[in-house]
């Protein structure tokens, strides 16, 4: 009886700290895409200068938060993050609008999948 009251207690703990987690990926995704968003519209604007201002700060609010990201999230998806903010940054510091604005869509893509890579689910479990 000792040992299933334990076994309760500890999934108890996993749920919650799941569901905990799971909230904060969502938020970090979210503010990553509210920033791609700003980059965007300055990219359509061709204002290369604010949209590589935009591009550091989203750089910088990746590496704050890349502990959390890569310490249980798929180690290719955030290489492929890193790869498009890098091409980005190339191609607006070229002015190259079209190429650029291409990245911005892929990461776009790529920050609104992070939060289901996270999500308590029995095929992220397996």
């Amino acid at each position: 009886m000792k040992g299933v009251i334990i076994s309760v207690c500890i999934a108890a703990i996993i749920v919650t700290g799941s569901i905990v987690y799971t909230k904060h990926m969502g938020k970090v995704s979210e503010e990553l895409g509210n920033i791609n968003d700003e980059i965007m519209d300055k990219l359509e604007e061709e204002n290369y200068e604010s949209a590589m201002a935009k591009i550091k700060e989203l750089s910088d609010y990746l590496d704050k938060n890349r502990t959390v990201l890569a310490a249980t999230g798929n180690h290719e998806e955030f290489d492929k993050i890193e790869m498009n903010i890098s091409e980005m940054l190339g191609y607006t510091e070229g002015g190259q609008q079209t190429d650029a604005v291409s990245c911005c869509k892929v990461l776009s893509f790529l920050f609104k999948h992070i939060p289901k890579n996270y999500e308590m689910k029995l095929e992220n479990i397996l």
